[in-house]
């Protein structure tokens, strides 16, 4: 007879669950928040260092810490065109901040994308009369 695991099942699921899906609008803009005051606080590090963190700089200290966009632990989204957008903005948010000295304000324009409508099919008259 099969022994059964109630509780590992219900964790399984729990887990399968967390990890399937997009992130909500929230967690995307919060990661970007996130990115943008790493990038001051890397800011503060070079400059108690006595380095400028100029662009390049920052860029570069982006791909050594995150090692590049898929670097790090990004919030889950399923459509890849909207998680690369997604990764860009919080790269580009990060060297600006690191270059600025304060975290770039997440504008509008670093917001996660909206879902594109759905496509409707056209309804000809045809096929809605009565045969």
């Amino acid at each position: 007879m099969e022994k059964r695991h109630p509780a590992a099942a219900l964790f399984l699921a729990a887990l399968l669950t967390a990890c399937s899906g997009t992130a909500s609008h929230e967690e995307q803009l919060d990661y970007l928040r996130e990115m943008a005051q790493h990038g001051a606080e890397l800011h503060a590090v070079k400059k108690s260092q006595g380095s400028a963190g100029d662009r390049e700089e920052c860029a570069g200290a982006y791909e050594q810490i995150y090692d590049g966009p898929s670097g790090h632990a990004a919030p889950q989204v399923e459509d890849y065109a909207k998680r690369v957008e997604l990764l860009k903005s919080g790269e580009r948010l990060f060297i600006e901040s690191c270059v600025n000295g304060t975290p770039s304000p997440v504008s509008a324009q670093s917001e996660p994308p909206a879902s594109p409508p759905a496509k409707r099919e056209a309804v000809s008259d045809q096929s809605l009369s009565l045969r």
